[in-house]
């Protein structure tokens, strides 16, 4: 890198500048406060923690984002966390251990070696809650509204929920008895939704119950809640489990209904996001004009057994920096006011006066020639300075 492009930042990380950071911080302090009224408490975890803690939560893609480095005092390798579950997951089974549930919430950021989407970030925000020792519907759907309202708060427009179940095609595969191969080539055919790829890999496999038949229909199983009906009778003949996870999202999602009557809902029984580690319900916020979610979470139960306590487990989070992209907020701007560089004591009393009232005070820096501060001071945003007049600091425009 040479002088004229030490300046450079790598691909896909970022720096946000004034007022935008603001903006940021108001956003975050806010939404943090949301999670506090609900019950919710603060954790901050370390950038960097030992790999095999960060590595609980399974999945090859994070595996992969995570940045290694080795500890020069232990001498074994450590990782700059790509994501935070993990972290909460060893404070609830490990640190603040009760019986109760556990309300935690986070915001942070973290650093990936890639962008998890094309032309993503490598740097996000992440802010999140996480709810653990709950099994029941009330926790996902105390979980899920909370999102939503965090998404109201932001103010980013129309919102679409996507409702999932990963249980349902776990079932149909524990019993569909299909070699390793073939499972993981029917896995990424159903995450495309190729039913050609689909039906090429099942056409000459044969199963009792019709099986292979219901792996087949299910990526065709999304839409609005009638397809809760028709996955009932397209899948009347799995396990007892599937229908038990169908009954559940139904439930949901009256539920859900009852609480935000103008939710939009979408159904998705073949949503596979998250499939290493999530459990039950996941589901997804959806926005106009963004091509990803832009909030996510779901069910990930016993994510902290290998802390030496598993437990329930529900939870979302979202990027902070996609939050305040799309917001429709209107950010309130603080005045800022220059003030001369003079040691009086009434000055002194009547900025502290302005700084109480929340306003930005600014003290002037003297020169020599004692020149140029107005001119400071329109370069820095000032609208107003402080004059004495008739021996009284007072305010005038600039």
């Amino acid at each position: 890198m040479t002088k004229t492009n030490r300046w450079l930042l790598p691909d896909g990380v970022d720096e946000i500048l004034p007022p935008q950071a603001n903006n940021l911080e108001t956003l975050r302090r806010d939404i943090l406060n949301l999670y506090r009224s609900w019950g919710y408490e603060l954790v901050i975890t370390p950038l960097i923690e030992f790999l095999d803690s960060l590595s609980i939560v399974p999945g090859e893609d994070l595996q992969l984002e995570t940045f290694k480095v080795v500890d020069q005092l232990s001498g074994r390798t450590m990782g700059i966390r790509a994501d935070i579950t993990s972290q909460v997951a060893r404070i609830d089974a490990h640190v603040m251990k009760k019986n109760a549930p556990n309300r935690l919430c986070y915001a942070d950021s973290v650093l990936r070696t890639k962008p998890s989407v094309m032309l993503g970030s490598r740097s996000p925000y992440r802010i999140g809650a996480e709810l653990y020792g709950h099994s029941g519907i009330d926790s996902d759907l105390e979980i899920i509204s909370l999102m939503l309202e965090t998404l109201k708060l932001a103010e980013v427009g129309q919102v679409q929920l996507a409702l999932g179940h990963v249980g349902i095609y776990r079932s149909l595969i524990a019993h569909a008895d299909l070699d390793t191969e073939l499972e993981r080539k029917l896995f990424a055919a159903l995450q495309s939704k190729s039913e050609k790829d689909i039906d090429d890999l099942l056409v000459n496999l044969k199963t009792n119950g019709g099986l292979l038949e219901m792996l087949k229909v299910l990526p065709k199983l999304s839409g609005d809640e009638t397809i809760l009906d028709t996955a009932e009778q397209v899948l009347s003949k799995a396990p007892d489990s599937v229908r038990e996870d169908i009954a559940q999202l139904r439930r949901l999602s009256q539920a859900l209904k009852v609480r935000y009557p103008e939710q939009s809902l979408y159904f998705d029984l073949s949503e596979l996001r998250g499939y290493e580690y999530h459990t039950g319900v996941v589901f997804a916020a959806y926005t106009t004009g963004f091509g990803t979610s832009i909030a996510k979470g779901g069910r990930y139960d016993d994510i902290g057994k290998d802390f030496g306590r598993a437990r329930a487990a529900t939870g979302f989070d979202s990027d902070l920096k996609n939050l305040l992209a799309l917001s429709k907020r209107e950010f309130s701007v603080t005045e800022k006011i220059m003030a001369p560089a003079n040691d009086d004591n009434e000055l002194q009393a009547f900025i502290e006066t302005l700084r109480a009232q929340g306003k930005q005070v600014l003290t002037a820096l003297s020169t020599e020639d004692n020149s140029g501060d107005s001119a400071s001071a329109q370069e820095l945003g000032c609208t107003q300075e402080i004059v004495q007049l008739d021996g009284k600091w007072t305010l005038n425009p600039l």
